[in-house]
């Protein structure tokens, strides 16, 4: 009896006559239906079994849906799992039908079969992918690297896009040409069918002894260009496959993608990035942010969101999830996806608390590539346990970290250094932590989505709670050795290398002050970030960590005097920069004082009396103000040289009280010792960076006294200087003290107006009560000088809320220009109002900066009521003022009007 065909894989024997499966000479019970699908798929092994072949030879001359196969399908791989859990034999080819993955024999002497000769293969070809943006230049690499010897690995996160890229990266190179093969890696689980899905790709038949003898055979003959795509599960065979071919046919064309390189010798690596979008925090004209690939992938599929024409809004929002999603093609088209369904105004809404609520990604994309979850999950289940482990760890940081940052984690995992280091290096590899250079240092970082996944992952861990408390007393440390740098590096050095700590600052002391943390340390932490705050100018912030920390007592009572003397001088900050003056401030300049003097700490009592003398000076108190740094200063026996940030707080408030000649002084010896604008000289240790102080200062006083360009241009650089080192307070400082009430009073509204619209922005981001009040009273002015007389309701509405904030200073020069407004539209009645409103304010007396003009008004209001010798006794009165406080421009302005009442 002649000998029964029989297939061999694995442990199994199939007999297609016999209608049997053995294992291991065992019987395998199988449906009739399911031996007709396995035959079917054996007999095809290597190809695509479409369903439609499937159908007609399992269900002829039937109609049949497709649940039936699936489940046919699925009771065949159980069967087959059952008996060899450790391999995977069938494939499913999203879209196409299925394929048997596993290497097949036969057991009767096969005849020797020569490789078919090249003109008669038939490759897999790749499928077609959707057209690439922004991937020209990467396109134009590759296909450079491919002319050169060996192969080429596209390396990149999950979703980047590498399939896409590599598949049009070959067609272009091939410009038409047919001769591509595709491997699909993904479809398979073990190792051991690399080599056959390779061949079967190639049309190699599998009954070779040496299948990859095979493929090298054909790549001698003709010269097809093989894309093997997703390397990474399989990757120790995959290099050791691909190496092989590239050494015996050098000439070979070969482009494999995967998350981390394949690392053999003759291995080109293209690190596929992100798609380019533009950043966030610079603000771009939705016309520009539409050139950057990022936008346009988001927005093409978002159509249909009912935003035929993307709004500035719609387009900023989406420029924010570009650059939070790091450009990653397949979490920009869930997220697009997501807008198109639910179609917001503003979609960066639906992501404020992350990305999980994104949708599903199209039904035919692979499951890994479905949601962004799974896309991750793909190279998480790849992770050694180290690697699993520190990913998780690394998710505790906000933002960036470095090398010895990261170190700090390591014992939390049980992780010993030298482990930890090939750890972190490998997830860099895999695309997992990415690295930038800054300053020549290496800073990680982990995508928000990786972020999110990975901080999933430790959640529940035993590890979570030792690496929070780790990274706490790395970022304490830190920050304490940052304060010792406060007084000898510049603003923008400083900056540069601890802003972006503030992230993980936030989280720290969230961890902290949680009931499973620790609030003494968490006290220590806000303690050792408040300059870090100061120098953010994020005050509300920093004033909601010090409450947080106050209500912690039995920890507050365990920290230092000093620390303590800081913490309260930090808080009365707070308060007197809020947008409404909290009304415990004096309160607590009182507290900051005591603490400070029991600190016995000399600079910290110097700041302390310095920055009660600001809330003075703000709620229209300024002799009193100079009264206490005197005083002070006589009974410390202090020379202001020796503390330039309290000298020009000294010489600003002696503008305030009309000591123009003592501020002058002042002034000079700080420009010529402390002014460079290059250097800096240190950071501002009373709210605004020092140079640009000195000058937003000499710039009001030179035009007090008379020299408009001079004061234009030093308040211009005071600008430019606060706004290179994004400074907000200094910038906020140097507009509403000094740039835009100069322009506006000499007339220059085009400037003025420019400078309000700065102005306001500083206010929106700062939320500081003196500026949004500022910025409100010369909108309205500007608008009265326009000829408008809406304004005039926005400068009285100003006025009120000023003074509802506890904002005095400047209000009697606010209520002297709304009566000059008044003045120009011939409501009389109403600037007279306006002037003795001035009379109520508490400290008319001590804020005398303004006096002349306040008389100089005055004389202009009895003028135009046809009293001309009052006019003139009061124009006498400015000009006595002026000349006695060296008011240069005052005795002009007077003047002028005196020749015109003659």
């Amino acid at each position: 009896m002649a000998k029964q065909n029989a297939y061999l894989f694995g442990d199994f024997r199939l007999l297609p006559e016999a209608q049997s499966l053995l294992h291991k000479g065992r019987p395998v019970a199988l449906g009739g239906r399911g031996f007709d699908i396995l035959t079917l798929l054996v007999e095809r092994a290597g190809e695509v079994v479409s369903k439609a072949d499937l159908f007609a030879h399992v269900w002829p001359s039937y109609i049949v849906h497709d649940h039936n196969l699936k489940v046919n399908v699925g009771n065949l791989r159980r069967s087959l799992t059952d008996c060899d859990p450790a391999a995977d034999y069938i494939a499913t080819i999203a879209g196409r039908g299925y394929k048997f993955v596993g290497a097949v024999e036969s057991d009767l002497p096969a005849p020797v079969r020569p490789v078919s000769s090249p003109a008669s293969l038939h490759y897999a070809a790749p499928h077609d992918v959707p057209k690439l943006l922004g991937r020209d230049e990467a396109i134009r690499q590759i296909c450079g690297q491919l002319d050169q010897a060996g192969y080429v690995t596209i390396v990149g996160p999950g979703g980047a896009g590498k399939t896409s890229l590599a598949v049009t990266a070959a067609r272009h190179y091939r410009a038409g040409d047919d001769a591509i093969a595709f491997i699909d890696l993904s479809t398979i689980g073990d190792p051991r069918f690399v080599v056959p899905a390779i061949a079967s790709a190639l049309g190699i038949s599998l009954g070779l002894d040496d299948p990859v003898g095979g493929v090298i055979a054909v790549l001698r003959e003709k010269t097809p260009l093989l894309i093997i795509d997703n390397c990474e599960h399989v990757i120790a065979m995959a290099a050791t496959v691909v190496e092989r071919i590239s050494s015996e046919v050098p000439a070979a064309f070969i482009l494999a993608t995967s998350r981390e390189p394949l690392r053999t010798r003759h291995e080109q690596i293209h690190f596929l990035s992100g798609l380019a979008h533009p950043d966030p925090t610079i603000a771009l004209p939705a016309s520009e942010a539409l050139q950057f690939p990022a936008v346009q992938l988001f927005i093409s599929r978002s159509q249909g969101c009912g935003t035929a024409e993307p709004t500035e809004d719609f387009v900023r929002s989406v420029v924010s999830i570009c650059a939070r999603l790091e450009g990653l093609a397949l979490a920009i088209e869930l997220a697009a996806g997501t807008v198109r369904a639910l179609a917001p105004a503003a979609p960066d809404d639906l992501f404020r608390d992350g990305f999980g609520s994104m949708s599903r990604g199209e039904r035919d994309a692979p499951l890994r590539h479905q949601t962004l979850e799974a896309a991750l999950d793909w190279s998480y289940r790849l992770l050694p346990d180290r690697e699993a482990v520190l990913l998780g760890l690394l998710s505790v940081f906000s933002g960036r970290f470095t090398a010895d940052d990261a170190e700090a984690l390591y014992s939390a995992g049980a992780l010993d250094p030298v482990t930890g280091r090939d750890a972190l290096s490998q997830l860099v590899a895999k695309s997992l932590v990415s690295t930038d250079y800054d300053g020549g240092t290496v800073h990680y970082r982990l995508a928000e989505s990786t972020g999110a996944y990975a901080a999933q992952r430790l959640f529940g861990s035993g590890h979570r709670q030792q690496a929070r408390r780790q990274v706490a007393i790395r970022l304490r440390d830190k920050l304490q050795i940052a304060e010792r740098e406060w007084s000898s590096q510049t603003s923008r050095e400083w900056l540069r290398k601890y802003r972006r700590t503030i992230d993980d600052v936030r989280a720290a002391i969230d961890w902290a002050f949680d009931p499973a943390g620790d609030a003494e340390l968490g006290i220590e932490l806000v303690v050792a970030a408040l300059p870090l705050w100061q120098e953010l100018s994020a005050f509300r912030e920093m004033l909601a960590a010090i409450d947080l920390a106050g209500k912690n007592s039995a920890a507050l009572l365990k920290l230092p005097p000093l620390g303590r003397a800081k913490l309260f001088t930090a808080r009365a900050w707070a308060m007197t920069l809020a947008r409404h003056m909290h009304p415990q401030t004096d309160k607590a300049w009182r507290e900051s004082r005591f603490h400070a003097s029991k600190s016995r700490n000399a600079e910290l009592e110097m700041r302390s009396v310095c920055g009660q003398a600001v809330f003075f000076a703000y709620s229209g108190r300024p002799r009193t103000a100079l009264r206490r740094m005197r005083d002070f200063a006589a009974e410390k026996g202090l020379n202001w040289s020796s503390a330039p940030d309290g000298k020009r707080l000294l010489a600003h408030i002696e503008i305030y009280a009309g000591e123009l000649d003592s501020a002058s002084t002042h002034l000079k010896a700080l420009m010529d010792e402390w002014g460079d604008l290059e250097d800096g000289h240190g950071l501002s240790r009373f709210q605004v960076d020092l140079p640009t102080g000195i000058r937003l200062s000499q710039a009001l006083l030179s035009w007090l006294q008379g020299e408009p360009d001079r004061a234009a241009r030093l308040a211009g650089h005071a600008i430019d200087r606060a706004a290179d080192l994004d400074h907000m307070i200094s910038l906020g400082n140097a507009i509403s003290l000094a740039a835009l009430p100069i322009a506006f009073v000499e007339g220059e509204l085009e400037t003025a107006s420019r400078l309000q619209r700065q102005l306001d922005d500083v206010a929106r981001r700062e939320n500081v009560g003196i500026y949004e009040g500022t910025a409100l009273f010369f909108a309205g002015a500007i608008q009265a000088a326009r000829g408008d007389a809406a304004g005039f309701t926005g400068m009285q509405d100003s006025i009120a809320g000023l003074l509802r904030g506890g904002w005095r200073n400047r209000v009697p020069f606010y209520r002297s220009l709304l009566a000059e407004a008044y003045i120009g539209a011939g409501e009389m009645r109403l600037a007279e109002d306006s002037m003795r409103a001035v009379l109520t304010e508490i400290g008319i007396r001590e804020e005398r900066w303004w006096h002349p003009d306040l008389w100089r008004v005055a004389g202009m209001i009895e003028a135009r009521n046809g009293r001309p010798d009052r006019a003139t006794r009061c124009f006498e009165k400015s000009l006595k003022c002026a000349r006695a406080t060296g008011a240069g421009a005052a005795v002009r302005r007077t003047e002028r009007l005196m020749a015109g009442l003659a």
